[in-house]
């Protein structure tokens, strides 16, 4: 890995964490580190240390109250959670998931300020791409959507204009919808077809909200 590649990780990336026995396994991440160190192409000196997003940050995308929802989740019943789709089998609750998922959104987060502010030419958080969570729903795996809050703090802090791509087998759903009407964002998602796969969204007729000249596309296999 060229030393101009940062790649986002400690140790607390990996208390995203659903239940054992869940598909959702942030040991992948941990291996990916290995694989990387143990074949030459990682040292120590490209690894940088998440932060933790805060709450004013994962609110460009989702709603505070759904953002107390998940700081309150151990605590509240399940009629209540599961209109905010946690607590299903696919997002379950967990201990300590606000921050959790908050450190994902953080990693994220530094990626995008090592590559904008001058310190990186690429980098990379692999904890993170949790494109399926709403504004003020979880699906899919994904509580807070790290994309989408990157996407917009990139438009708020930088004031760039952002192409997202999505190579997921699939679609980005949440990401699409977060930005369908902005003219300054982008969203292209290859995926395998809705047809058959979760979301069952992505057809090629989505391409944005045409009154706010929103940008769109997606290309099912």
């Amino acid at each position: 890995m060229n030393k101009s590649i940062k790649f986002v990780y400690d140790s607390s990336l990996l208390n995203y964490h659903f239940h054992n026995n869940h598909p959702f396994n942030q040991l992948r991440v941990l291996l990916t580190k290995e694989l990387l160190e143990d074949s030459g192409q990682l040292s120590q000196k490209q690894i940088i240390s998440p932060r933790i997003a805060t709450e004013e940050e994962i609110a460009l995308v989702h709603d505070p109250i759904y953002i107390h929802t998940v700081k309150s989740a151990e605590a509240l019943n399940r009629k209540h959670l599961l209109s905010y789709g946690i607590g299903t089998e696919d997002t379950p609750v967990f201990s300590n998931m606000h921050e959790a998922a908050a450190k994902i959104v953080g990693a994220t987060l530094s990626a995008v300020d090592a590559v904008l502010q001058n310190n990186a030419d690429h980098a990379v958080n692999f904890a993170g791409g949790l494109h399926h969570g709403f504004k003020n729903r979880a699906s899919g795996f994904c509580i807070y959507n790290d994309a989408a809050i990157a996407i917009k703090y990139i438009r708020e802090k930088y004031n760039l204009k952002v192409l997202y791509i999505d190579t997921d087998a699939h679609h980005g759903d949440g990401v699409q919808e977060a930005f369908y009407s902005d003219p300054n964002v982008c969203t292209f998602s290859i995926h395998e077809t809705g047809r058959y796969l979760f979301p069952g969204t992505g057809n090629i007729n989505e391409r944005g909200i045409k009154e706010g000249h929103g940008y769109s596309f997606n290309l099912p296999i």
